[in-house]
């Protein structure tokens, strides 16, 4: 059940309905709804659900409530606005589930061992810190690509080398394996340019902001799973440790195509 925060005593500022605002107000964060009653002769009411918000900037003891598509909404003469503009984002920038939707991952068909919880592995530490925290930052931060491409690079190598005593056969797995987690890298890079977006992006804007982060992290989830679901076959090759000679042939019909 959702809970009610105490309604807060302000000075409310900006415009609404064009009609201009300068009245003692009281706000109230029912639910996913903000409520800003004012001029209790008539008993005005502003009302507007969360994800209308784009953002919200507190400055000098002033918080600014930016709307899409109106007007900014402005409150003031208040100690705990800090706080209202923290729920706020939290509430805002609640990490969603990301692995309802995936083919590959808790599949017992696609996890062949440990090696299913090792590829997705960053993913999932990054997950678990993000649905924990209450600030867009950290979330960011769990996030971080470099990490999570640097991980995945770890990984193929691994596989490799416990699949393959030479040297040889251990670089023509992990090209393959490389290959195969192509697409992987590419939301890397995508997520990479929508971390350095969030992280440098004005307040006003930072929930938009962070709403089209978050695709970026979806598809990096759909994209691990792809890849795992590509890599399970090779991964599984019955042939083992001595079944190298199909990978020599098959690179070396490769270099003398190109």
């Amino acid at each position: 059940m959702q809970q009610s925060v105490g309604a807060l005593s302000v000075r409310l500022h900006g415009a609404w309905e064009n009609r201009a605002l300068d009245y003692d107000a009281s706000v109230l964060l029912q639910g996913d709804v903000v409520r800003i009653a004012y001029n209790q002769s008539t008993s005005p009411m502003i009302e507007f659900a969360v994800h209308e918000l784009t953002g919200a900037v507190f400055r000098d003891d002033t918080l600014t409530l930016h709307l899409r598509g109106g007007a900014p909404v402005v409150l003031s003469a208040s100690p705990h606005l800090d706080g209202l503009r923290n729920r706020l984002e939290a509430l805002v920038c609640t990490f969603p589930a990301q692995t309802l939707s995936l083919r590959g991952f808790g599949s017992e068909r696609s996890a062949p061992g440990s090696d299913h919880d090792r590829w997705f592995e960053a993913l999932l530490l990054a997950r678990r810190v993000a649905e924990e925290s209450r600030t867009v930052e950290t979330q960011r931060r769990a996030f971080d690509a470099s990490r999570l491409s640097r991980h995945a690079q770890t990984t193929r190598e691994t596989f490799a080398k416990e699949r393959h005593t030479a040297p040889a056969d251990q670089r023509a797995l992990n090209a393959e394996l490389e290959l195969l987690g192509s697409p992987y890298a590419l939301t890397m890079r995508a997520l990479e340019q929508a971390g350095l977006e969030l992280r440098h992006a004005p307040e006003s804007a930072q929930f938009d902001v962070w709403r089209a982060w978050v695709e970026c992290v979806q598809k990096s989830f759909r994209a691990a799973d792809d890849v795992w679901t590509a890599m399970v076959p090779v991964l599984c090759d019955s042939r083992g440790v001595k079944g190298t000679f199909w990978r020599r042939l098959v690179n070396k019909r490769g270099d003398s195509a190109r």
